[in-house]
């Protein structure tokens, strides 16, 4: 979900819809639902299988990611369908997003992308959840950086707001930078005043490990864990990925691109 594609981002054309099971058979609902729907846009094709391709690669990684899948339906479109994170059998769960809990408004649509950064999110996970916590949301980072989700905006990142408090399952990752190349690396800056020295000095558009570490340095998350960390995803992304794309939905050419892409990023992710 590109910041700016043609003046939208995916997100803001992208329609949703609400799913039940009613007689053991998927109905739409106007509220309450136990699964959301997502068709791609007409305007960017194969959303609903990138977006399924990168949720499942994410899974396998190790993140925690709702129950999710593709439906073709009768007019031979996949849908992308995930189950709610936030509805339990004992009701809804409570919540709020990164904004919310930097007590931002939210006054225009830019707001989710400039109001705050990285840095910012990681420093606050860490005061409220703790170390731990925030260094899973800093693997989330990682992620979306190396398969191209150029959308991880401040909206995207939630937390459950229960005992302990923790962050919400992964949700609205996709290898959205397929759809706007040239566009924003990641959604939000690393630092509030400033890039992270190998994206700045090296000029490339690219972000290293070293510039991830310098993250977590900065929220106070122990260098080698992070540099540990990053490795291992690294190592599973590249043992993974390569048989979920081609065995995806996704058109050939597309394949190509979004293995190319990650092959890319994991060679500057790799610069400690």
């Amino acid at each position: 979900m590109p910041r700016k594609t043609q003046g939208f981002s995916i997100s803001g054309v992208q329609i949703k819809a609400q799913l039940k099971v009613c007689d053991g058979r998927l109905a739409l609902v106007d509220h309450d639902g136990e699964l959301i729907l997502k068709p791609s846009p007409e305007a960017f094709e194969y959303v609903a299988e990138n977006e399924h391709l990168t949720m499942t690669l994410m899974r396998q990684v190790g993140f925690d990611v709702p129950p999710c899948g593709l439906i073709t339906l009768q007019d031979g479109h996949r849908v992308f369908v995930i189950r709610r994170y936030d509805r339990t059998s004992g009701g809804k769960r409570h919540q709020e997003d990164a904004m919310q809990a930097l007590g931002i408004h939210n006054a225009t649509s830019g707001s989710k992308y400039d109001s705050a950064s990285y840095a910012d999110v990681l420093a606050l996970t860490k005061a409220r959840c703790g170390s731990a916590v925030a260094a899973r949301l800093l693997d989330r980072l990682v992620f979306s950086y190396l398969v191209g989700n150029d959308d991880h905006h401040l909206k995207n990142i939630s937390f459950i707001l229960e005992r302990p408090v923790t962050l919400a399952p992964a949700y609205d990752t996709l290898a959205s930078s397929l759809y706007n190349q040239g566009g924003q690396v990641m959604a939000l800056r690393f630092f509030p005043d400033r890039e992270p020295a190998y994206f700045a000095e090296m000029g490339n558009g690219h972000y290293s490990g070293s510039d991830f570490v310098e993250l977590a340095k900065s929220a106070g998350l122990a260098e080698k864990a992070a540099k540990s960390r990053i490795e291992r995803l690294a190592l599973q992304t590249e043992k993974r990925a390569p048989d979920l794309i081609r065995s995806s939905y996704l058109p050939d050419e597309m394949k190509g691109r979004y293995q190319t892409l990650v092959s890319e990023r994991l060679g500057f992710i790799r610069v400690m």
